[in-house]
């Protein structure tokens, strides 16, 4: 490509119009009119007889011109005549304009004015081989940095012939600071010019200027006929579906839909590595990323990385493995074609630093190129379906220039034999482009691709790139004419890079129309790729199909309507009496759905080619659609549109690539979560909630919920999912019933706070119908976690990069949102010239009422090495004066992130509140801060639920709590599992001693506890257990082991049991939970115990198992497999595509989650391929295999 993807800073090259260049266009031959309103006067930029002051030379000897009669044309009578005795040394670009001839200008020039440039050229001496004459007409600075506003190609013969060009001026030029220069390097000619003259017609668009358009751009244009009935022939095939039943007998009446899901010919797009998977350095909005992603899959089938595989991005190690694997991955995932760009550019400013300075040794130079060559295309095997072996060799040539032209072949021969199944392509520009009449740069690709071939180079393609400027846009009849000259010489040709830069927004939708319907007819040509689609990810905005809002421009809705329905079929019809069901279709792969009896069956065909494709249907009625699936309310549940319509809690969560299915899954640090209000659930239903999570270490816990009630953000039901070991993805389902009542559900992914860094990694969230009779038992309500509310903080994770908005100083200092060292994420707020230790960051908050519970918390560090203390507070300003509330007070450095926060803090005050403002300050110091993932929120509504024990989470200080003695129970901050406090068993003497709670317990039942211990510091590690003391009237006692674990002051452990038997005879006095150790008598924690009647926690189910396979015979060397499955439950079975259902080899099911039906509700799961080796199915951890000797359907 030519520029950077976005742009590397390299210098524009010729064809380049400027980024300044606010309108571009075409020549378009007729008389110029002047303005018919009070526009500026048009005045002259070139002097009074520009003829003669064509003084400016540059390779051409000043004899070379002179003035020359002319007669019979009433235009003009004087002529400048060129006679250009040689052509130039260089066979490259910059031979072009090697020998040039210019006239300055007379007049300034205001940036954006309108201009129209004229000349009149014929040839008296045609160039050696040819009948024309050729230059370039180029309007820029006269030296550094030559900023053009106009570059436009010339090809003239014997008779005069006028051209005219209407332009914008680039940037402003002073009176005598451009030129009009004539590029003359083409080989020896003589050529006459007159009539020369370049009119400013001043700012805007004034009346007269001329309108632009392109031969063959009526409607009625003769070529449009040709182009279809090309299209028709060379782009579509018959498609013929059979439906029989299991006896073979023809199938009157099916309805038969025959969908195209994937063009056999390439429409692609040049993209973003990190945009596609939604990396920050991608620089884009979550919701930006999720565009961009779904119009790269949506819109285009082939997908080319703009710079990740270019040799210096290749050598980025980090950038490979993070980025550019990564993208491949993705795209591949996403079923989309991949172009490999490239892996020779051949000038040093396009090459790593270190080849330039091997250009005096030509075999050090060799091998390092070839060493790379065979680097990047070896890991591209497999990958890429097509290789860019060289990128634009006319005018990058600085190693060809030291180990010559044949040294390409060479590399293409290397590309070869390391990536043997990928198509090679010699891409370059200037082929089509500029009105077809690039004929010396289309003369030196022709050559090189002609001795190429003659050679035996295994080249397969020519990519032509097509980046056309609103000068001269190539008429379509001149394009096939350029194409089938090159697929003579027996390569296919791509379209590789095409756009159109005009702000003639319907010129710019017509042209890419005619050029794309030109080029589909072709069958010569096998892709038409653009070069990026949205303005804020593109070199040049103009050249866009959307703009940065995402509103398709009027080239893009031109570009849908070709590829989305002009060349896509989509029919439906039935079948006649013999069973057969025809249509003419575009080549492709397509999904056929057969319906008889309200049956459906699904089959993939493939037909890639003009010889169509033909397949049989078995209707026999073992096939249910899957529409019958049920709705899954729980929306982005799969997590492939980065948690969209989610709700962040705590510090928020990230996007994990580790996913169960698909390319994401929601990733949570402790202390974050995520909520979603559910509609469309009915009381009295039973749902199954399913999920599945998985944990990087130990010392946390994660939870996939529901929670609901009478009134929205009041719980007065919980049920959860808990995941505190699971290392590997697991599912779990629990069923549920919302009781009479609610009117506010909401679903639940929540990783509890802790010391770790261990982190939860949650998937495939669906809530459905249990569907069965009677349902499967229902688990028992939740006690924890306590969900926190929403924090009324703005930007509080610092996730908006581009500002700080929400955020002041209290106080004198600077904020700024940077991405120095954040704590999560990818943004931080930076704060810097403090002058008081008091001052810092600081936002507005409401508080809904005086002597409310409110949490909060922010990770602060010093920016620099050093130690102060930090502090969170809330400043409150009444009536009757000021008040300061302290959230919490820690030590922080600027060696690591320290949290500082509170739970439960009581807020009130006197007097009428005018102000509210939380914010974060130091005690002593005035150091730079960093601080991220702030949060200040309104406590929880605790969930009400069946909990036996009071204050089991110690929020409440030691409310329901005491000692067996000898020990005592203290409330501590010091430690915590969760909340603000905990319940310390401190002063024992014996290990049977600790924290106890009085409850109820009913005879004969069975219950269900936890709770969460760890040792005081320096406490040698023991055993924890969690009993209940029976005492009876008559002073006997009976003691009933609860829970157990191994238990040290490294963290926090859970101790947990359910299905406990508890009974006792004679009369109980009362009944005692405690925690005690098994030996040592040293200081423990406990906080977040429960105790509850006994329920399961998970649904019980069987897994689904997939059953024997009939196969069909599809004719054309495809066979389809209908798998069946045993679901032995009452209910529906969410099972993802993904690590636990999948195809092998190579072919995989819908790309969809599969909702297993119930019992005898079985639907077949339909896979078409080649039959060549065996085809598995692995569902749960079970398989099935078909081969194309199966028995037949």
């Amino acid at each position: 490509m030519r520029r950077s993807f976005p742009p590397d800073g390299r210098p524009a090259r010729r064809r380049a119009l400027g980024a300044a260049l606010a309108v571009l266009a075409t020549a378009a031959v007729g008389a110029f009119a002047a303005p018919a309103h009070a526009d500026p006067a048009p005045f002259a930029v070139l002097p009074a007889n520009p003829l003669t002051t064509f003084t400016e030379f540059k390779s051409l000897p000043t004899s070379a011109t002179q003035i020359v009669p002319v007669t019979g044309n009433a235009n003009f009578t004087q002529a400048l005549q060129i006679a250009v005795p040689n052509g130039p040394t260089s066979a490259g670009l910059d031979g072009e304009y090697e020998i040039t001839l210019g006239t300055p200008t007379a007049a300034a020039v205001t940036t954006g004015d309108a201009l129209v440039a004229t000349v009149w050229a014929r040839s008296t001496q045609p160039i050696a081989g040819g009948t024309t004459g050729n230059a370039h007409l180029v309007f820029e600075t006269d030296g550094n940095p030559f900023t053009k506003s106009m570059n436009a190609a010339l090809q003239f013969g014997v008779d005069w012939q006028q051209f005219q060009f209407p332009f914008r001026a680039a940037v402003s030029y002073p009176s005598a600071g451009a030129h009009l220069n004539l590029w003359l390097g083409y080989g020896a000619q003589t050529l006459q010019v007159a009539g020369v003259s370049v009119t400013d017609l001043g700012p805007g668009d004034p009346a007269g200027y001329p309108k632009v358009t392109y031969d063959g751009r009526d409607p009625n244009a003769a070529w449009r006929t040709a182009a279809a009935q090309r299209i028709d022939q060379y782009r579509k095939g018959d498609l013929t579906v059979n439906v029989v039943d299991p006896q073979g007998r023809p199938v009157n009446g099916a309805t038969v839909r025959v969908a195209e899901q994937k063009s056999a010919f390439d429409f692609g797009t040049a993209d973003d590595a990190a945009r596609l998977i939604d990396d920050p350095s991608g620089g884009i909005t979550a919701a930006d990323a999720a565009h961009y992603q779904d119009i790269s899959t949506s819109l285009f089938n082939t997908v080319s990385m703009g710079n990740n595989l270019k040799w210096n991005h290749w050598e980025n190690q980090t950038e490979r493995d993070t980025l550019t694997y990564p993208g491949l991955q993705w795209a591949r995932a996403h079923n989309l074609n991949i172009r490999a760009h490239n892996l020779v550019w051949p000038s040093y400013g396009n090459m790593p630093t270190d080849v330039a300075s091997l250009a005096g040794d030509p075999a050090a130079l060799r091998k390092r190129i070839d060493d790379h060559v065979t680097d990047e295309a070896s890991a591209m095997n497999g990958i890429a379906d097509e290789i860019d072996v060289v990128n634009e060799p006319y005018s990058e040539h600085n190693v060809q220039d030291v180990l010559g032209q044949n040294e390409i072949g060479s590399w293409f021969s290397l590309a070869h034999q390391a990536a043997p199944d990928a198509r090679l392509s010699l891409n370059d520009y200037g082929i089509l482009e500029n009105g077809g009449e690039e004929g010396r740069h289309r003369a030196y690709d022709y050559n090189l691709l002609s001795s190429m071939k003659a050679a035996g180079t295994p080249v397969d393609v020519i990519g032509m790139e097509s980046h056309f400027n609103g000068l001269q846009l190539t008429p379509p009849d001149q394009l096939l004419s350029i194409v089938d000259q090159f697929a003579a010489l027996g390569v296919k040709v791509g379209v590789t890079e095409f756009d159109v830069a005009t702000d003639d927004q319907q010129l710019q939708a017509d042209y890419t129309r005619d050029f794309m319907t030109a080029m589909f007819s072709d069958p010569n040509v096998t892709e038409i790729d653009n070069f990026g689609f949205w303005a804020k990810n593109i070199y040049n905005p103009l050249v866009a199909l959307f703009n940065p809002d995402w509103s398709p421009k009027p080239n893009a809705l031109a570009y849908e309507n070709l590829i989305e329905h002009q060349w896509h079929t989509d029919v439906t019809g039935g079948t006649d009496t013999r069973g057969v069901y025809g249509v003419r279709a575009f080549q492709g792969d397509y999904l056929v759905t057969v319906t008889v009896g309200g049956i459906s069956k699904q089959v993939k065909v493939s037909m890639p080619t003009t010889a169509g494709a033909s397949v049989t249907v078995v209707a026999d009625g073992i096939a249910a659609s899957p529409a019958t699936a049920p709705v899954n309310p729980v929306g982005d549940g799969d997590f492939e549109t980065a948690a969209k319509g989610w709700t962040p809690l705590g510090t928020g969560p990230a996007t994990s690539s580790d996913a169960h299915s698909g390319g994401s899954a929601l990733a949570l640090a402790p202390g974050s979560g995520v909520t979603q209000n559910l509609t469309g659930l009915t009381p009295g239903t039973s749902y199954l909630l399913s999920g599945w999570a998985k944990l990087s270490g130990a010392g946390t816990q994660c939870y996939i919920g529901v929670r609901g009630g009478a009134t929205a953000g009041k719980p007065t039901f919980q049920y959860e999912s808990t995941y505190s070991d699971e290392r590997g993805y697991t599912q779990k389902l629990l069923a549920f019933t919302p009781p009479t009542g609610t009117t506010w559900t909401q679903t639940f992914v929540w990783s509890n706070p802790n010391p770790t860094s261990a982190t939860c990694d949650a998937d495939d969230v669906s809530i459905t119908p249990t569907s069965g009779t009677p349902p499967p038992p229902q688990a028992p309500p939740a006690i924890t976690p306590y969900l926190p509310t929403p924090s009324a903080l703005g930007n509080g994770t610092l996730e908006n990069h581009a500002n700080t908005t929400g955020w002041y100083c209290l106080g004198t200092c600077t904020l700024k949102n940077v991405a120095a060292t954040p704590h999560t994420g990818t943004g931080d707020l930076s704060v810097t010239g403090r002058t008081a230790a008091f001052a810092g960051p600081a936002q507005g908050v409401a508080l809904p009422s005086n002597g409310g519970l409110y949490d909060s918390s922010a990770w602060l560090r010093l920016a620099q090495p050093g130690t102060d203390t930090g502090m969170v507070s809330l400043k409150l300003t009444t009536s009757t004066g000021t008040n300061t509330y302290r959230f919490g007070t820690a030590t922080i450095t600027g060696d690591g992130w320290t949290r500082i926060g509170a739970n439960n803090v009581k807020v009130s005050w006197s007097g009428t509140l005018t102000k509210a403002e939380w914010w974060v300050s130091t005690a002593t110091g005035t150091e730079d801060l960093l601080v991220d993932d702030a949060s200040f929120a309104p406590m929880a509504t605790p969930v009400a639920g069946a909990d036996l024990l009071g204050n089991g989470d110690a929020e409440q200080g030691l409310f329901g709590w005491y000692c067996f003695s000898p020990c005592v129970a203290q409330t501590a901050t010091d430690q915590v599992h969760g909340g603000a406090t905990s319940v310390r068993a401190t002063g024992r003497e014996f290990n049977y001693t600790g924290p106890a709670q009085g409850v109820q317990v009913t005879n004969g039942a069975q219950y269900k506890t936890s709770a969460w211990v760890r040792m005081a510091a320096g406490a040698a590690g023991t055993t924890a257990q969690v009993r209940l003391k029976l005492t009876m009237t008559d002073g006997s006692s009976v003691t009933v082991p609860m829970a157990s674990a191994p238990v040290t002051a490294d963290g926090w452990t859970l101790l947990s049991a359910n299905n406990i038997p508890v009974s006792w005879t004679g009369t109980l006095a009362k009944a005692e939970w405690w925690v005690s150790t098994t030996t040592g008598a040293d200081d423990f924690f406990v906080d977040d115990a429960a105790l509850q009647p006994a329920g399961v926690e998970q649904t019980a189910f069987n897994p689904v198992q997939p059953t024997a396979a009939c196969v069909v015979d599809d004719q054309g060397s495809q066979y389809t497999a209908y798998f069946g499955y045993s679901n032995a439950n009452n209910y529906y079975i969410p099972v993802p595509v993904g690590t636990s259902n999948f195809f092998t080899t190579g072919a995989a099911d819908r790309g969809q989650t599969e909702y297993f039906l119930p019992f005898q509700r079985p639907k077949r799961v339909a896979v078409t391929w080649d039959g060549k080796s065996p085809l598995t199915w692995s569902l749960n951890g079970s398989s099935q295999t078909a081969t194309k000797t199966s028995p037949a359907c």
